[in-house]
């Protein structure tokens, strides 16, 4: 299953999604993390530190276009027009995922988008340029049963209205007792329903009683899992904190319910959609 986590920025999402690889590669999943976010949170998190030797998969764009078949000149989107043969898969673990990450100590396989680029810096595309490949490769990620992939996305609305999140089996929309924490979670939520992913929403850094009826009452329903504040995470992310390890099962049994297992159905859908859009009238 592949997992999405979004939320706006400063509500943890990060600090959810590397407790959650944490937490599944404890109890025997294996894990890969997907750094969406270019602030690399979670590479950090999951290698305790700095990942100095990985090749950013940001770069990885032309490699993955020409294993789906596509010439020079032609957009990724065609490979799925045309519904592409080739699948990719951790094990054994195809040569375009091999290459653009690395295998932690602790059994976590990481890939990152990477920071800015001078391309970015310098006008000539905007950052989702570095995100685009997962456009390619999630959709046609095949996954044993005991797999389990972990994406931190970028923060607010903004990087779901990409459609990144058709590659995703469930998003996990975190959100922190405050307003505009509430409101973004439920932007991401509508977008969520127009690529007809599934999602569940986590309430984080709850203090008290109170923190949880201001989420319920502001969502219109029950979170997944409330997550209490832990000055644990905070000091030290790198290590899985025991006070989550129920709420994280709790999250990933319910994400497992509503999964449906369609990611490859549900991008060929949405590029189909968007050709016709493109071309009419």
């Amino acid at each position: 299953m592949i997992l999405g986590f979004l939320g706006k920025g400063g509500s943890g999402k990060s600090s959810v999604s590397s407790q959650m690889a944490l937490y599944l590669a404890s109890v025997d999943k294996s894990v890969t993390g997907i750094d969406a976010d270019h602030n690399m949170d979670l590479s950090y998190n999951l290698a305790g530190g700095e990942v100095s030797d990985l090749n950013y998969y940001g770069k990885s764009l032309m490699d993955l276009q020409a294993a789906v078949g596509l010439v020079e000149g032609e957009k990724y989107t065609e490979a799925f027009l045309r519904d592409t043969s080739k699948r990719f898969s951790l094990t054994p673990v195809s040569a375009e995922i091999e290459q653009y990450s690395v295998m932690l100590p602790n059994g976590i396989r990481v890939m990152s988008a990477g920071p800015q680029t001078d391309t970015v810096l310098y006008g000539k595309a905007c950052s989702h340029v570095l995100t685009t490949p997962l456009k390619i490769l999630l959709p046609l990620l095949e996954l044993q049963e005991n797999e389990v992939v972990v994406v931190d996305e970028k923060a607010g609305a903004d990087g779901v209205s990409t459609g990144i999140v058709t590659g995703i089996d469930v998003g996990v929309i975190v959100c922190e007792p405050a307003l505009h924490s509430v409101k973004t979670a439920k932007q991401i939520a509508e977008l969520m329903d127009f690529y007809e992913t599934p999602y569940v929403f986590v309430g984080n850094k709850v203090t008290s009683s109170e923190d949880k009826d201001f989420i319920e009452q502001s969502l219109g329903k029950s979170p997944a899992a409330y997550l209490m504040e832990s000055t644990s995470i905070k000091r030290n992310p790198s290590e899985l904190v025991s006070e989550w390890t129920d709420e994280l099962q709790a999250i990933y049994d319910q994400a497992q319910k509503i999964s449906t297992n369609n990611r490859l159905e549900r991008t060929i859908k949405k590029f189909k959609r968007n050709h016709e859009f493109e071309h009419q009238g």
